[in-house]
């Protein structure tokens, strides 16, 4: 059940519409996807709009694929 939902994550499914198909709270699939190794969220909000005394931060190409959901995080396989 955890690769279907961190499938569903990368392939555009949102959280609710994710919940709803494999009947789990939206806690538990928010749960799963965070701790799933294969998949890395970034915020490109916070990228273009953080504070100069904030670590840099190095972004890399690792797949041709990426999703966001509907919060804006977006996310990736490794």
């Amino acid at each position: 059940m955890k690769e279907h939902i961190v499938d569903m994550a990368i392939n555009g499914s949102g959280i609710r519409d994710t919940a709803r198909v494999v009947k789990i709270s939206q806690n538990t699939v928010i749960a799963m996807v965070k701790k799933a190794s294969s998949v890395l969220t970034v915020n490109p909000n916070f990228l273009v709009s953080a504070p100069q005394n904030v670590p840099t931060v190095r972004l890399e190409r690792v797949c041709d694929e990426s999703e966001l959901d509907e919060n804006g995080r977006m996310w990736v396989r490794n």
